[in-house]
């Protein structure tokens, strides 16, 4: 089985609307399904369309930019992050808590980086290797973080944006992985496929 795949992000919501029967509840967990969809597949239009008009953003844990607030700023942020790979990510949910009030997912986030990019990554926390090994730059890495998010309701079925909690950093848990380790269609960013 591959290490990455990032189809297999939306499988669990798809069993859970299965058995969903209130309304409300389904169509936000449809909007978070869709929401998370579009982001790995690098439709910029899609995604939007799930957040209000005025989506804000918190990011907890290690991150500089704590807070992402309206809407050019959440676009610009997708955008920015579509353009240099950023979306090649599976999402592993373990467990969705929902309610009319919003839907909470906890998992894991399994991001692809090439070692160019892993590279300043180390730096910024002191660190030069991965495993006792150096970054080598045009080589894959896969890096594994436990999170949990919110998804808050607007109201009128729309998210109001994510608030993200990262139990620990991309740079604590990465590992080098070969292009036999990615999903056989793995292509929405040519940049990972050499």
């Amino acid at each position: 089985m591959a290490k990455i795949d990032p189809a297999r992000s939306w499988a669990c919501f798809d069993e859970r609307l299965a058995s969903e029967t209130n309304p409300v509840v389904k169509g936000l967990i449809t909007e978070v399904r869709n929401h998370m969809q579009a982001e790995i597949t690098g439709q910029i239009e899609p995604l939007m369309a799930t957040l209000t008009e005025h989506p804000v953003y918190h990011f907890w844990a290690f991150l500089p930019e704590a807070v992402l607030d309206g809407y050019d700023m959440v676009r610009g942020f997708y955008t920015d992050m579509m353009g240099r790979g950023g979306e090649q990510f599976e999402v592993v949910t373990q467990k969705i808590i929902a309610d009319e009030g919003g839907v909470i997912t906890e998992g894991q986030v399994k991001q692809l980086y090439l070692g160019e990019d892993v590279i300043p990554m180390l730096e910024g926390v002191g660190k030069s290797d991965v495993n006792g090994e150096p970054v080598d730059p045009s080589a894959l890495y896969l890096a594994t973080v436990q999170l949990i998010t919110a998804w808050p309701n607007d109201g009128k079925g729309k998210l109001v944006g994510e608030d993200i909690y990262f139990a620990q950093s991309p740079t604590d848990h990465l590992e080098k992985i070969t292009h036999d380790d990615l999903a056989p269609d793995f292509e929405w960013n040519k940049r990972f496929l050499g």
